[in-house]
């Protein structure tokens, strides 16, 4: 979760402690406390736009789009395998062809999979993990958003497809590129969920399956219609926004710990009744202490909302820095750490502790490299990321690192 055109902060932190200016001394692993809880407001995309371009384009299936791939995911190269986590051990691990491995015009962030989606822990018949990214500065387009949707029904060959994600025009007669960050990903029943930009007013975007289709024109570099009918960048395909979520306090804050949190992770717990999105905040300042949210699930997989405004059950407080995942799970809170120069850390916190994975010498730093957001598969019993670098970036900073997809068992995150 790199802020556009701000430096982050390496870390110089083994045990976790930290000094506060002017404040009592906070630690990594001081337990969760509560805090202020923050309401979002719903905004539905005109049902008669979603119609009009259903009727103007194909519309697909998500199982469609991942049984028809443009390209396979690969073995991790020495350097790939070196940013996976130490402590604990990566059991499943794959890589992106090399023009995704080294791209820096796109960076993945969010990552979701069937396990969230379904109660057989598969879409359709098919097992999916979509993985999240956003445009960079590179690209021109910056947070532009697009899914990676891999079919991983053999995981010795999985392979994947991109989705540009659109945002209708009120009357469906066009669309224009979302822009999302996609720090976080929710994906329940038809309903994707991704967390959006900083420093706006819009918290989420929500996406539908029902509502993917495929495009007419393939080869213009433009988005919505065209004189060739509808494109979005020369891709195949494109799922359009349904919905989105604003802070009903206003303008989010990147810079401040107190005022409207800007939500930068977010995940799904299925083991709440009824299902729930938790988000996170990300601050490279280490003084700042980023907030934890719960929000229950409601109808037509929409979060439940009262009269548009969805409040939110559970509110607390972290001392870990540079939360760049979130998940819960059975009552347990887990975030994902980075540091700008090491492993991560990945930690297990609860209003009565905070406590971390060890691997020798005292240091907690064992989780990966750059990691990213996080989701747990209850179908599989493993909790899945991925890490952000591109071999170009981490050339460039003289670090081994890279981006790979990988996967750990829940049973072997710190207790």
């Amino acid at each position: 979760m790199r802020i556009r055109k701000v430096l982050l902060l390496a870390l110089a932190v083994a045990a976790g402690a930290l000094a506060l200016p002017g404040t009592a001394s906070a630690a990594y692993s001081d337990p969760l406390t509560t805090t202020t809880k923050q309401s979002l407001v719903w905004h539905a995309t005109p049902a008669a736009a979603l119609t009009t371009l259903d009727n103007a384009l194909p519309n697909v299936s998500l199982n469609t789009v991942v049984n028809d791939p443009s390209y396979d995911m690969t073995g991790c190269t020495g350097a790939e395998k070196a940013a996976l986590p130490q402590a604990p051990v990566a059991t499943k691990s794959m890589c992106w062809d090399a023009d995704r491995a080294g791209t820096t015009t796109w960076s993945p962030q969010g990552i979701t999979t069937s396990g969230d989606a379904d109660n057989d822990g598969k879409w359709g018949d098919d097992k999916v993990i979509l993985s999240g990214w956003h445009g960079t500065d590179a690209l021109g387009r910056y947070n532009d958003a697009r899914i990676q949707a891999i079919n991983y029904n053999d995981p010795a060959s999985p392979s994947y497809r991109m989705l540009y994600l659109a945002v209708p025009n009120s009357a469906g007669t066009s669309f224009s590129a979302a822009q999302a960050h996609m720090g976080g990903m929710a994906w329940y029943g038809d309903k994707i969920y991704v967390t959006a930009e900083g420093s706006t007013s819009t918290a989420i975007r929500v996406f539908s399956t029902k509502h993917i289709l495929q495009l007419t024109d393939t080869t213009s570099n433009a988005i919505g219609k065209t004189s060739g009918g509808y494109a979005a960048y020369t891709y195949k395909y494109a799922m359009m926004q349904v919905g989105y979520y604003t802070y009903a306090g206003g303008t989010c804050s990147m810079s401040s710990d107190t005022g409207v949190p800007c939500f930068s992770s977010m995940s799904l717990d299925r083991s709440t009744t009824p299902a729930s999105v938790v988000t996170t905040e990300y601050f490279s300042d280490q003084s700042l202490h980023g907030r934890l949210y719960r929000y229950p699930m409601g109808t037509d997989y929409l979060l439940a909302a009262s009269s548009g405004t969805v409040a939110a059950t559970e509110a607390l407080r972290s001392s870990v820095g540079n939360m760049q995942g979130v998940l819960s799970n059975n009552g347990k809170w887990y975030v994902a750490h980075s540091s700008a120069t090491i492993n991560g850390q990945l930690w297990t916190q609860t209003t009565a502790k905070s406590s971390s994975a060890t691997c020798g010498s005292g240091t907690t730093a064992c989780w990966a490299v750059h990691p990213e957001a996080l989701t747990y598969d209850w179908s599989t019993g493993l909790v899945w990321s991925q890490s952000e670098w591109s071999t170009a970036d981490c050339t460039a900073k003289n670090q081994t690192c890279g981006r790979s997809v990988f996967a750990v068992p829940l049973s072997s995150l710190p207790a």
